[in-house]
């Protein structure tokens, strides 16, 4: 633990975080203005980095929010959503089922790749889901 002198002012206190295989965090460096995904290990931002929130359209919001299976629950109307709050620094990661599909789009590269489940898929700062109606 460092125990500063009498003469130096603590500005911030900042704590590592920790992250599993399946965790992220947006990180922004603040000179630059990069924002990257920081993923599987025990992370410290540096001074010239903050967290960064990511921002998801309001549909696909409610969708990840419901934690529905496509496929087993496609047809089930009568569960009322979960009304799960997101933590928006977090990396946005969805677990695309078996038999399924997910397309995400790449706006800095102007590529779409598509997963094909089962697979966890993590967003990088980048990226959005590719809503189908």
């Amino acid at each position: 633990e460092y125990i500063p002198p009498v003469q130096v002012e603590v500005v911030t206190k900042r704590k590592a975080i920790p992250l599993d295989a399946n965790e992220g965090i947006y990180v922004r460096d603040v000179k630059s203005g990069k924002v990257r995904a920081i993923c599987g290990s025990t992370y410290m931002l540096t001074q010239d980095e903050e967290l960064w929130a990511k921002e998801l359209p309001p549909a696909v919001e409610e969708l990840l929010a419901e934690g529905k299976d496509p496929l087993a629950d496609r047809s089930d109307r009568s569960r009322p959503p979960a009304n799960i709050k997101r933590e928006k620094t977090k990396v946005v990661t969805f677990r695309v089922p078996h038999n399924a599909a997910v397309q995400i789009y790449d706006y800095k590269e102007k590529t779409a790749r598509v997963v094909f489940g089962p697979e966890l898929v993590m967003l990088r700062p980048d990226e959005q889901f590719t809503q189908l109606s």
